[in-house]
């Protein structure tokens, strides 16, 4: 007699999605049952025709193996009641398009689910649409983009920004309309070396900017006044953009100083807008107060960090590391120069991250394996790998990544801008408002 497959106990199957509820007294289920036998489970419960897939937690992480095995390894005895948390499971992400650029993708940003900006390696700034319209070429820097930055539609019609560059040329652009026209409205200058980052903030009122020359800027999205226009137009040490004549400068309100050697990444804590994150080629992910210019943390990494992220609800900072592993640390911690998990997956660098909009635990990461991974981190297992479905894209490293409302955009080394559509339905926090 095969005692284990017989042996049974107790379960409370809870959910915090309201239309799928069952009651939640205890029943008395086979110790081998995994997450398809409970799935099963909970369709019956709800009279289900049309079988649902879910995912069960345990004590807060994904159940990836039978009930009993969960036990074990987790040292709990069978004659307790186990509570079993399902959510509906996430559907795979599924490429729904690809737009050809002439040269490698440096970056990615939606402006909206109707509109992207994309930067790229032949220095040009393109505005696509939803319909694969390339809608503006944006010439104005003289080497490579490597980074850009979306403003909120809303917030655009009061700066007239609508996104931001940073190139290898050291300046930043800001664009926009004027005239009836998308176009330079202002350059950024101060930089000594190439702009490698640029970030906004959520009030869409200022911006920062990282370097290959060690700093972090920190400048507002408004016009620059006449003075500034002055005064860097009189800076010997920057290049102006080809055509940039008629562009005026902008300097910036304070720098950062701290990271040795270029700095990768930056981005905002987006519930504390006076707070910075960046990390480096120094191995260091660090916390800035940029009011008064202080590093006010230092978190080290036994790698460069590529990539970087802060979730407004989880309030984690995810970073994407050249030892091919993504990182999540915890800020607010009293430890928190220790890494809170550490995700392998990957079979090359991972060079962006990007949190899911108004999720505390749905992540995703590019490498320079050409994968997107998606992840929950209640599982140090990726939910799926999202492999190009173009030949041209296969084999080719991903460098850019940003996730919005339901699309995840991705581009690297061949050029395709790829769109995938998300359908993450089982989030149990209200979604952080999206423009």
């Amino acid at each position: 007699m095969d005692t284990a497959s017989e042996a049974q106990m107790q379960i409370r199957l809870v959910t915090k999605q309201k239309k799928y509820e069952v009651p939640d007294t205890a029943i008395v289920v086979p110790q081998q049952l995994q997450r398809y036998g409970l799935s099963e489970i909970v369709n019956h419960l709800l009279g289900h025709e049309t079988p649902v897939p879910f995912d069960f937690l345990a004590d807060g992480q994904f159940l990836r193996e039978s009930i009993g095995n969960y036990l074990k390894e987790h040292g709990q005895s069978a004659e307790n009641i186990l509570t079993l948390e399902y959510v509906e499971s996430m559907l795979p992400p599924t490429e729904i398009a690809s737009y050809s650029h002439d040269d490698w993708i440096s970056s990615v940003a939606a402006i909206s689910t109707e509109r992207f900006v994309v930067g790229s390696y032949d220095g040009v700034v393109r505005v696509w649409d939803a319909q694969n319209n390339c809608e503006s070429e944006l010439r104005g820097h003289s080497s490579a983009v490597k980074c850009v930055a979306a403003v909120a539609p809303v917030a655009a019609k009061k700066s007239r920004v609508e996104a931001v560059s940073g190139s290898q040329d050291r300046t930043a652009i800001a664009w926009g309309t004027k005239g009836g026209k998308r176009r330079a409205l202002y350059a950024a200058r101060g930089h000594t070396d190439s702009i490698e980052a640029v970030a906004v903030n959520a009030g869409n009122t200022h911006f920062v900017t990282a370097s290959a020359d060690s700093t972090i800027r920190f400048w507002s999205l408004a016009a620059p006044s006449q003075a500034e226009a002055e005064q860097t137009a009189a800076a010997p040490a920057v290049k102006r953009q080809r055509g940039g004549a008629d562009v005026p400068g902008k300097a910036a309100i304070g720098t950062l100083s701290g990271h040795v050697g270029a700095v990768s990444s930056v981005c905002f804590d987006a519930s504390h807008e006076e707070q910075v994150f960046s990390g480096g080629w120094d191995h260091s992910l660090r916390t800035w107060d940029v009011a008064s210019g202080v590093n006010v943390a230092t978190s080290l990494c036994d790698a460069v960090v590529l990539g970087l992220a802060h979730s407004p609800v989880s309030r984690l900072v995810a970073t994407g590391n050249a030892d091919r592993c993504v990182r999540l640390w915890d800020p607010r911690a009293s430890d928190g120069s220790v890494v809170s998990m550490r995700l392998a997956s990957h079979r090359g660098p991972v060079t962006s991250v990007a949190w899911a909009p108004g999720s505390a635990h749905l992540l995703a990461s590019a490498s320079h394996d050409s994968s997107v991974k998606v992840w929950d981190i209640r599982s140090r297992t990726p939910l799926y790998t999202v492999m190009p479905a173009r030949e041209a894209d296969k084999g080719k490293k991903l460098l850019a990544l940003d996730w919005h409302r339901s699309l995840l955009l991705a581009g690297g080394e061949s050029g395709s801008l790829r769109i995938h559509t998300v359908n993450s339905q089982y989030e149990d926090v209200p979604a952080v408002p999206q423009s």
